[in-house]
């Protein structure tokens, strides 16, 4: 997740803030944490411009429309986010993929079922509980802030490599340390690599621990 460009074959991942619990542009407000997310992690479908092929409401009524990527939605802090990965095998995503690292094309829109609901002091509705049925990018985005968060990816492997850099440093002067006070018999520190594995070990788990309680 860095700010190269697309590079066939390569995976990459790109970080949206899909939704949160302010006013969107219809007056509505859903709830963060009534998400209901189950069904489409298990279709996780991230289409262009809510254009499934069926026409109607979100679709242009074309049958030649596919998905153009997968997605990984989940809550994070006062949001909605989602991990988009584009289709690399389809030419129409690879070029949606192209305007999003460009900057040409940076936010993203949901579709979803109101499952508890009513209706507020605007004339829109606040949902407290609804379910996820899509997430496609598009062109302008029903919620305003619906926009690429594109520094998060940056931030989070600048996180890992201080607490990498911070565990290695600390477990360096401890080996010192232990080596200055302890006879010859004493078996040796661990290793540069095992300290190494080590500490990505503690700074992924540390990572995981902070995106759990945020």
């Amino acid at each position: 997740m860095d700010g190269s460009s697309p590079t066939e074959g390569a995976r990459k991942v790109y970080t949206f803030r899909a939704n949160d619990a302010d006013y969107d542009r219809y007056n509505d407000r859903l709830s963060v944490q009534g998400w209901q997310l189950d069904a489409y992690a298990a279709n996780p479908v991230v289409l262009y411009m809510h254009d499934d092929g069926s026409g109607g409401l979100f679709g242009a009524g074309r049958t030649d429309i596919l998905p153009i990527g997968k997605g990984r939605a989940y809550v994070q802090g006062d949001a909605l986010l989602v991990d988009i990965e584009f289709d690399q095998d389809d030419d129409f995503a690879r070029r949606v993929e192209s305007k999003v690292e460009k900057g040409i094309l940076n936010a993203v829109s949901v579709r979803y079922r109101m499952l508890r609901y009513h209706e507020n002091e605007r004339g829109g509705f606040d949902c407290d509980e609804q379910e996820l049925l899509e997430i496609s990018v598009v062109t302008i985005p029903g919620n305003q802030r619906a926009v690429r968060v594109k520094k998060l990816a940056d931030e989070r492997a600048a996180l890992i490599r201080d607490i990498t850099d911070a565990v290695v440093k600390a477990l360096g002067r401890k080996a010192r340390k232990k080596r200055k006070s302890t006879p010859p018999a004493t078996p040796p520190a661990l290793s540069e690599s095992d300290t190494q594995a080590l500490a990505a070990h503690t700074a992924r788990a540390l990572l995981q621990h902070l995106q759990e309680k945020a």
